[in-house]
């Protein structure tokens, strides 16, 4: 999962568990928000990642 803002831009793994990969920017505070809302959404971001990538096989 990506997240961009402004400059910055964070990418996070949702498998096996949310994890930081990379930051560029996002401060600590912001980074445990973020992490914090993928938690709070992470079966149906899931989901949609599944779908998308299905989707892309035909």
């Amino acid at each position: 999962m990506h997240v961009d803002r402004d400059r910055m831009s964070a990418k996070f793994w949702l498998d096996p568990d949310v994890a930081l990969a990379t930051n560029w920017g996002f401060n600590r505070k912001e980074l445990r928000e973020i992490e914090q809302i993928l938690h709070e959404n992470l079966e149906p971001l899931r989901h949609e990642w599944d779908a998308f990538c299905n989707d892309n096989l035909d």
